[in-house]
């Protein structure tokens, strides 16, 4: 039991140093799940101390037992040390002085003895001395008998004493042990309430400070007045796996040049630290990001005319051309897929541009569990074809797992891409204005949408009146704005009837 108990103690202690570094609070910016992870711990704490305060429980019940036990065992100690010492006073005198004792008590002092004597020598009428002879050595023998049965009393009691103390020392060797697992569960419990105290405290600091996320519906901690920041991100093979992606609130994805993909990542609830490879932008792009209401736009350039119309539109130019001091190249990678940045300082220097402003909600949420409105299918997976390009998302009870080329899409860190939401918006595309040999993504407009949300394909109608206005995807039937869960969002901008679902 009490090996037991210090295996608790011990992987309770293991489990508190765990909690205690995991617990550190981060930089805002970059940990907006903190809250979430603060609120685990805090249960964490909770069931710990549950345990601990059980273990401390019993540990006082034994500790009574325990007490107990070593009084007995006192009392019984002081027993059989009593009665050894009565027994040897008993024995004090040599034996053959008892049995001499014994004799003359017979003859002379016993009247019970004589009485005897006289009444067997009267009934028999025989005084021979034979027969007074064989009283005498029955009165010896009887006193050596009795000598022998204190003699074996005696070494009896010797066992019995040494087997009480034993058992004494044992119950206070374990009663000091039982005592001491009690101070260690103190000294760990005390531990575990303050750390429960100080998360509890966090909770409530940042539950007082917790926004709601305009462009995911999650919560978030950092400025919700900052404009959204929108990244070119290259999307080929030699650009994989990038960096940041998984931090970006939206991420639209372009076709471009040959049946390649390009990423428009926007970033606003939170940032990311690496952000790349960062490539050129494309005319569709000023159309696509304007209805972020003059977001940041970041990018490694482009030709004349998109760079002229860059100017002339409502995204704020925060690329490598305006700020080249905020880029760098990563030469751990070939060129061109090696130009990064953060976000962090994209945002320190853009914040406070001309024209940057703060997006409004793009899409409308709903709560886990709330029926999604209009026509909807059962769907595992959707496969989209760019040309050169395939994508691939597999619904895994959570969320959408990507693939591109057939190969899992991750990011820099290993982290596999699974947004809670993919659109996949069916648009037109045409030769770019700046370029006749790049296609350019009709975003303004109308046409069909499939939501992929909560595992299922919501069948939507996409429309945008003008470049100032936001995308709404509508259920057909009711009229009304297709609600999703929630989270990261990624949108698929392929030509019609270039996807397929299962």
């Amino acid at each position: 039991m009490l090996r037991h108990h210090r295996t608790l103690l011990a992987a309770t202690a293991t489990c508190v140093i765990a909690a205690l570094l995991a617990s550190t609070p981060a930089n805002a910016q970059n940990d907006p799940g903190e809250l979430a992870s603060l609120e685990q711990h805090r249960d964490e704490l909770t069931i710990e101390l549950g345990t601990v305060d059980a273990l401390l429980e019993d540990l006082a019940e034994q500790i009574e037992d325990l007490e107990d036990d070593v009084d007995v065992n006192e009392v019984l100690v002081e027993l059989v040390a009593d009665e050894i010492e009565w027994t040897v006073f008993t024995r004090q005198e040599p034996a053959a002085t008892r049995v001499e004792i014994a004799i003359i008590g017979f003859t002379r002092g016993d009247p019970r003895q004589n009485e005897l004597l006289n009444e067997v020598r009267t009934l028999e009428g025989d005084d021979e001395p034979s027969r007074r002879r064989a009283l005498y050595e029955s009165v010896i023998d009887d006193t050596v008998d009795r000598l022998e049965v204190i003699d074996t009393r005696i070494g009896e009691l010797t066992g019995e004493l040494g087997t009480a103390r034993a058992t004494l020392v044992a119950k206070e060797s374990e009663l000091e042990e039982v005592e001491q697992a009690r101070v260690d569960a103190g000294a760990l419990r005390s531990e575990l309430a303050a750390e429960l105290s100080d998360t509890v405290q966090r909770i409530e600091r940042l539950r007082a400070l917790e926004q709601k996320a305009v462009l995911t519906g999650t919560s978030t901690f950092d400025d919700p007045t900052r404009p959204a920041l929108a990244i070119k991100i290259d999307n080929v093979s030699a650009a994989r796996p990038q960096a940041g992606i998984n931090q970006a609130d939206i991420v639209f994805v372009e076709e471009v040049e040959g049946g390649l993909t390009r990423l428009a990542a926007v970033f606003h609830s939170q940032g990311a630290e690496v952000v790349g490879p960062i490539r050129s932008m494309r005319t569709g792009d000023l159309d696509l990001l304007a209805q972020l209401n003059g977001p940041l736009f970041a990018n490694s350039g482009g030709n004349r005319g998109t760079r002229a119309e860059l100017a002339g539109s409502t995204l704020v130019d925060v690329g490598v051309s305006a700020f080249d001091e905020l880029y760098y190249r990563d030469t751990g990678r070939r060129a061109p897929h090696n130009l990064f940045s953060n976000t962090f300082n994209l945002w320190s220097i853009g914040r406070d541009l001309e024209g940057a402003g703060t997006p409004s909600p793009m899409f409308v949420f709903r709560s886990a569990g709330d029926p999604i409105p209009g026509e909807t299918f059962r769907t595992d997976s959707v496969h989209i074809d760019y040309g050169s390009t395939t994508v691939d998302y597999e619904w895994n009870g959570s969320s959408w797992d990507r693939s591109q080329d057939g190969e899992p899409t991750v990011d820099a860190d290993g982290v596999r891409v699974s947004p809670t939401t993919v659109v996949v918006q069916f648009v037109d595309y045409k030769p770019s204005r700046a370029d006749a040999r790049s296609p350019e993504a009709q975003t303004i407009g109308d046409g069909r949408a499939w939501i992929l949300t909560d595992g299922v394909n919501v069948g939507a109608d996409w429309s945008r009146a003008e470049i100032g206005d936001q995308t709404v995807y509508r259920v057909p039937e009711l009229g009304t704005e297709v609600p999703i869960l929630p989270g990261k969002i990624w949108v698929e901008l392929p030509r019609p009837g270039n996807a397929t679902r299962n």
